[in-house]
């Protein structure tokens, strides 16, 4: 029975080994190899691994380790573009009529100022002239 057994554990232990994947070490050029592989083909990152047969994680890292946008990334940017495209025209609508009601408001103030300092001129015509008191007492209560 204990026979049986150890044979038993060294079917599996042997299995075991079998199943366990090799840690390969890549190097610079091999990784910038698979990296432009990939980015040229249209295929997922399972498709891709599974066809060159690594890691489909170690690609992520690889991706992320080299700072290289994903083809998810770059096939949604244009559509990015666009919408930023869009807002930036909408903005710059905006900072031109924002422009314009700023000028007509700078326009309407430096009338305003001018009415004001021809009242102020006519008081004083008025005061000096006919010594006729048209501005209010302050010290009236």
């Amino acid at each position: 029975c204990s026979v049986l057994n150890k044979l038993t554990l060294l079917k599996f232990e042997i299995h075991m080994e079998e199943l366990k994947k090799k840690y390969t070490p890549y190097t610079e050029s091999e990784r910038m190899s698979y990296i432009r592989e990939y980015l040229s083909t249209s295929e997922t990152k399972y498709q891709f691994a599974k066809r060159t047969g690594i890691c489909r994680r170690l690609l992520i890292l690889w991706l992320d380790k080299y700072h290289i946008n994903d083809k998810v990334m770059s096939t949604e940017q244009p559509s990015l573009r666009k919408a930023s495209d869009e807002s930036l025209n909408e903005l710059e609508k905006e900072l031109a009529a924002l422009r314009a009601e700023n000028r007509k408001l700078q326009r309407a103030l430096q009338e305003e100022s001018l009415r004001h300092e021809a009242c102020e001129e006519l008081i004083n015509l008025a005061e000096s002239t006919y010594h006729i008191k048209v501005r209010k007492n302050s010290d009236a209560k």
